[in-house]
């Protein structure tokens, strides 16, 4: 857990709040809590196309948006760290959506959402072009049959969707620890329009990590290596 007991906006961003109710239990994940995904889960059905960032958040801080938010450990750390700035995470998998979108119900985290939809689809399809300042993506799945290869987000298709969304000197983050999605990754962010840049790593990332996430913390202890990039978008 952070601390911030200089703050006290990110001191109140910390604290749990109980579940109302029982809406979903993923047993052994959360030792028998309830997930409520109401308050910080968002519907694709119910959004408008495109996203009034003002509108969602309330605010026009700038906007941050994760790929593959997992259990939402960089999403709930950074939305503590930084809450002048707003977050969005992005899940495929609907058992780690709603852990997520718990999980910033409980931290008080009204800075950041969480959301269940196919990536490439929610940029093109949701996303206000030069709307968000950051896009990361912390360990994206390898797929790792050639077979499979074609289904990796980060490819020639993905780089102009990312480009549209992002501000004028906005970046783009992109960390693996899977050498042949690597080669690949570099090779396609290098021949972009981005201007590949030095990779900075999250405020919650400790002293020998690069992200600070729960996949990169198992990872260490596995004894892996990390490869990480940056571009930025040409002003």
């Amino acid at each position: 857990m952070i601390s911030h007991p200089s703050n006290q906006n990110l001191i109140q961003c910390g604290q749990d709040i109980p579940a109302p109710g029982l809406l979903f239990s993923l047993p052994g994940m959360q030792n028998h809590r309830t997930l409520q995904t109401d308050s910080h889960g968002l519907d694709p059905e119910t959004l408008p196309r495109p996203i009034d960032w003002k509108t969602l958040f309330g605010n026009d801080h700038s906007v941050e948006v994760e790929i593959g938010s997992g259990k939402g450990t960089f999403l709930v750390n950074e939305a503590l760290k930084r809450p002048e700035v707003n977050f969005l995470g992005i899940e495929w998998a609907r058992w780690f959506y709603r852990y997520t979108a718990d999980r910033l119900r409980r931290r008080n985290c009204d800075n950041a959402r969480a959301i269940r939809a196919e990536a490439g689809f929610f940029l093109d399809e949701f996303v206000p072009a030069e709307s968000v300042s950051t896009l990361h993506i912390y360990f994206p799945d390898p797929w790792p049959k050639a077979r499979h290869h074609k289904r990796r987000l980060v490819s020639d298709a993905f780089m102009p969707k990312a480009h549209r969304i992002l501000k004028p000197g906005g970046l783009i983050q992109i960390v693996t620890d899977h050498v042949d999605y690597w080669e690949q990754i570099e090779r396609v962010v290098r021949a972009s329009v981005f201007e590949v840049v030095e990779f900075t790593p999250p405020g919650d990332a400790s002293r020998g990590e690069v992200v600070g996430s729960n996949f990169e913390r198992k990872f260490i202890e596995e004894g892996r290596a990390f490869y990480a990039i940056a571009g930025r978008k040409r002003s």
